[in-house]
């Protein structure tokens, strides 16, 4: 980590004619529908739409953790859903950070070994992933906290250990879905502003879904999604 501030002008992400539906016995469920857009390198843009609108899934998508039903989606140059499934999750484990509501922090493993874990996955050395691990710690304030297990962390030193989590691979795209949606207004104004101060220092390009208005407010681009289109 360091203190630059990164500023970018190309094309990172290119959605083209996505759609994404569901069977639901007799029947299908078109949950979007024919989406097109672009977001450049070092952009933080907004999903912001109901429950229910389609946010979520596109965003699942944009993160290549499910397959659209038809349409592309281009990562610097490259057809990402051309690649097998194989070659998918390596890449995703490499260019992309997600972070949830619900955090998904694994209960039985300290705050350490949670933020290790991708890491690990990854094939990386034991010791260096862990020696990165207590940086993001000490960086999200959380140093002392390292031994600490989920139960014993507070909703806001949950959502910074999966934060962590989801940088130590050092990702180009951070993807977060309604990352503060759990949390009490005064945590939650924490970390919508450590999300802006971690993209301005790592030049890390923003995606996050909300049905909060005010935070969404905070973003140069919004993308309202209704009923499975940009409204």
């Amino acid at each position: 980590m360091d203190n630059t501030v990164y500023s970018f002008k190309k094309s990172i992400i290119e959605v083209a004619n996505l759609t994404k539906t569901y069977s639901t016995g007799a029947s299908e469920l078109e949950v979007l529908k024919d989406i097109s857009f672009s977001i450049q390198q070092g952009e933080a843009v907004c999903l912001l739409g109901a429950s229910g609108a389609g946010k979520s899934t596109l965003l699942q998508i944009i993160g290549t953790l499910d397959r659209p039903t038809s349409g592309s989606v281009v990562f610097q140059g490259e057809d990402v859903f051309a690649l097998n499934d194989e070659n998918l999750a390596q890449f995703r484990n490499k260019k992309m950070g997600f972070v949830f509501q619900f955090h998904h922090l694994i209960q039985e493993m300290t705050a350490l070994e949670n933020i290790m874990l991708p890491a690990l996955i990854a094939g990386d050395d034991p010791e260096e992933s862990k020696a990165e691990a207590l940086k993001w710690l000490d960086f999200m304030g959380l140093g002392e906290r390292a031994e600490h297990f989920p139960p014993q962390l507070s909703g806001g030193e949950l959502q910074r250990v999966a934060i962590a989590r989801a940088l130590i691979k050092k990702p180009e795209v951070l993807l977060a879905d309604e990352p503060t949606g759990n949390l009490d207004s005064e945590n939650s104004q924490k970390i919508q502003d450590l999300f802006f101060e971690l993209r301005n220092k790592l030049g890390l390009t923003l995606v996050v879904v909300t049905h909060d208005m005010a935070f969404a407010n905070k973003f140069p681009r919004v993308f309202k999604v209704k009923d499975g289109r940009f409204a």
